[in-house]
């Protein structure tokens, strides 16, 4: 399985190679789509690992007390 990092590239060199014409447009197209959902899983796995530990997704801002004189 490619690494976040390993996309960025490889979507980086694709469009290098799109902007100089050395690749199909509907070649770029499916390797973009692809690389989509290798990022959708990713995400999806990052959003059940924060599900299941119970953490709460934001930290609650309490207000801050009044001193009474």
């Amino acid at each position: 399985m490619k690494t976040l990092n390993d996309i960025k590239a490889d979507m980086s060199s694709l469009y290098d190679e799109l902007q100089a014409g050395t690749c199909e447009l509907k070649t770029a197209s499916e390797l973009a789509n692809i690389a989509g959902k290798f990022l959708k899983a990713e995400q999806l796995d990052l959003a059940r690992e924060i599900f299941m530990s119970g953490r709460p997704h934001a930290i609650p801002i309490e207000a801050p007390q009044k001193s009474i004189q």
